[in-house]
């Protein structure tokens, strides 16, 4: 087991190493010209030129506003899911609910937000809106992942309505919830700096992006767009910490 997993880690160094050297071959051969790909030099020269203090604090402030979105998106999403769960005659109108949210185009919802409330708002409220259909479709999905067989003994043995949903529907639901949570990391960063293209802000990875390519400055841009991947992929990481840790019965085998 150990093997395989070093193994793993092991191709996945390659992987990335292999694309970071053909990122390098490309940006110094194939784009050497325009400099629309630059080279990670290039962009290594550029940090130390504006220093990491300037894209950090751009970064603080778009991750709080992402945070916060973050948070009362998947609060209301966790909430809807227990209801349906827990009383499946709602599940028509919650889903309904969660499809319209979804199905609301960002670029329209966040103009209507910034001329109703303006400042760091839309980009909160993109950035929840962003998370709440997947965190609830996915707890939702766990829940129902619950086999009817544990459903029945329960009940054969006396238990109540409320004893089955904590004991069986809610335990299936909990890793389901925190998989759909990794999974709506990448939503709330990007909404949140959807909310900052949109104005009304002064700063955040959004208002420093736009700048940049206002001003044709390519290797802010990679900087920026590089630093918000890495962002996310650290969220995700440690969320899937804290899944290994607190719902080892759940881990998935690996494909052969």
């Amino acid at each position: 087991m150990n093997r395989a997993r070093a193994l793993r880690w092991a191709l996945g160094a390659l992987g990335f190493v292999i694309v970071f050297a053909l990122w390098w071959i490309v940006a110094d051969t194939a784009f050497a010209s325009t400099g629309v790909v630059p080279s990670p030099p290039a962009l290594v020269a550029q940090l130390i030129k504006d220093g990491p203090e300037y894209y950090l604090t751009q970064i603080a402030v778009t991750l709080s506003s992402a945070g916060q979105g973050y948070l009362w998106g998947v609060s209301l999403a966790l909430v809807g899911s227990a209801i349906v769960l827990a009383l499946p005659s709602t599940r028509h109108a919650v889903s309904q609910l969660a499809l319209v949210v979804e199905c609301a185009p960002a670029v329209a919802v966040g103009p209507v937000v910034l001329a109703l409330t303006g400042g760091r708002t839309p980009s909160i409220f993109l950035a929840g809106l962003a998370v709440f259909f997947t965190t609830l479709i996915g707890t939702v999905l766990g829940g129902y992942a619950a086999r009817t067989v544990e459903r029945d003994a329960l009940r054969v043995f006396g238990a109540h309505r409320y004893q089955v949903f904590t004991k069986v529907t809610a335990m299936a639901a909990l890793p389901a919830a925190v998989n759909a949570l990794k999974i709506a990391v990448p939503g709330a960063i990007l909404g949140a700096i959807i909310g900052e293209y949109l104005g009304g802000v002064d700063s955040g990875i959004g208002v420093a992006l736009a700048t940049a390519q206002r001003y044709i400055q390519v290797e802010r841009t990679w900087i920026f767009g590089l630093s918000a991947a890495a962002v996310t992929c650290l969220g995700y990481a440690l969320l899937g910490l804290v899944q290994r840790a607190a719902f080892p019965w759940a881990r998935v085998r690996s494909m052969p």
